[in-house]
């Protein structure tokens, strides 16, 4: 049971590290085909290794590519304009609705205005 476990989440950490991986390669290579190239690349890296055995040496190997993920990532990773902390994030939002209520001097404005 403990090895199963163990397995599950070696294979998550596994995977997401991929993900971060291909996920900041569109940082560094914004072309579409020279990124496909760099993800060719890094999956026959990741498959290098697909089948290790010996548990030690599997954690060994993912502590090493982490570290080269962290000394290798983009220094501002692409966000899209309409992800958080994107150009567009929150733009336009309309406004709270308590800033919308008239004033009754407001309220009769706007009927003289619209009735004219």
């Amino acid at each position: 049971m403990v090895k199963m476990a163990f397995q599950i989440a070696h294979r998550q950490r596994v995977t997401r590290l991929y993900r971060r991986c291909l996920k900041h390669l569109l940082s560094w290579a914004i072309d579409r085909s020279v990124w496909r190239e760099e993800a060719v690349k890094l999956r026959a890296r990741f498959d290098e290794h697909r089948n290790e055995t010996n548990a030690r040496t599997a954690v060994a190997l993912v502590e090493e590519a982490e570290m080269l993920f962290e000394k290798y990532k983009h220094p501002e990773p692409y966000t899209s304009p309409e992800a958080p902390d994107g150009s567009k994030w929150e733009r336009n939002m309309p406004p709270p609705p308590h800033v919308l209520v008239m004033t009754p001097e407001e309220e009769k404005w706007y009927k003289e205005a619209s009735q004219w």
